[in-house]
């Protein structure tokens, strides 16, 4: 089971979209779509999950009152700075019995993935 899950009781797709808005001042929606990527329902939903846990607040575009530009709040921050080093940790606990050179590889190979999945 997820770190994110368990200790947070977040879906995969709540912990993308913060682990995203972490990574950004603010974001749309469709900003979200395109920085994760998911379905809009999916990003909605997960918009919806984190603002009722009050990690995520959003502010309605003062020009286009249809969109609204989510971000985290103190208590989303901390929850991901929370949950960012037991992530490394279980990553480094999956690597531990390969080799340098497969390390590596890994990594390498997690690196095309996430640049062919970004566009």
């Amino acid at each position: 089971m997820p770190i994110y899950r368990r200790k947070h009781g977040m879906t995969q797709p709540e912990w993308r979209v913060l682990a995203n808005l972490a990574e950004v001042r603010a974001a749309t929606a469709r900003e979200l779509c395109e920085m994760v990527p998911l379905h809009k329902t999916k990003v909605s939903r997960a918009l919806q999950a984190l603002e009722a846990r009050g990690w995520v607040t959003r502010q309605t575009d003062a020009q286009d009152r249809r969109v609204a530009h989510a971000s985290l709040t103190r208590r989303g921050r901390r929850a991901y700075d929370a949950l960012v080093p037991e992530l490394a940790a279980a990553a480094d606990r999956a690597l531990e019995g390969l080799t340098e050179a497969e390390r590596r590889t890994v990594t390498e190979a997690l690196d095309i993935l996430e640049r062919s999945l970004a566009g």
